[in-house]
Order: structure tokens, then sequence, then C-alpha cells
């Protein structure tokens, strides 16, 4: 069987409620996650080789070489867009702060 692990991956950094709570993936795409994650961070770091056809392929639509289409490669994609994700929020007392530097109005740009 393909992305077979043991262990449960947990990403308690960027997911501290959990890939279910988190509002980014659907039921299906978290349980994948949590079910096969751990062997599908180790194929995209290069820390596993492939074992098999399927694995074969998320290597490949990790390297962009091809387009995700199983239901594995879509979640994991989705799993990098929200790593991705940059937040801005707002204070009452400031502008926007992107990453920790503040962006205001008046500007020099």
């Amino acid at each position: 069987m393909s992305f077979e692990s043991s262990k449960k991956f947990y990403d308690d950094t960027n997911f501290p409620r959990g890939f279910h709570r988190s509002g980014d993936f659907t039921r299906a795409q978290a349980d994948l996650l949590e079910s096969k994650g751990v062997v599908l961070k180790a194929l995209h770091q290069g820390d596993q080789l492939p074992a098999d056809e399927a694995e074969t392929r998320f290597v490949q639509v990790c390297m962009g070489e091809a387009v995700a289409q199983s239901d594995v490669e879509k979640a994991w994609g989705r799993y990098l867009a929200a790593l991705r994700r940059k937040q801005v929020y707002f204070t009452a007392s400031s502008g926007a702060v992107t990453d920790g530097i503040a962006e205001t109005a008046d500007s020099d740009d």
C-alpha cells in the first residue's frame, strides 16, 4: 500500500488545534494528512525514496513536474498552500501588520 505509516502526523506549530479544526481542509483531507502525512512529508523533503508508482508520482507533483490528480496529492498541495498563506491582521491602534512589519497608509512609497 502507498503512503503507509504507523505514526499519525500532527503539525502543532502551524495547526495547533489540528487539521480538522483549522478550517483549511475537508474531513477527508484532514484524515489523509493525519494518517499519511509522515510519509508525505518525508517524500516531499527527500528523506524517503518512493516505494511505488503512486509515491513516485507524488514526488513529481511536489517538484512541479506533474499536476495534482489524486486525493493525496491534492490534500498535500492544500496543506502547503495553507503554510504559505500570510496572516494579515489589524489592531485597534495601528495599520495592517504582516509578519511583524507594520504597514501604514502614510508610507513614503
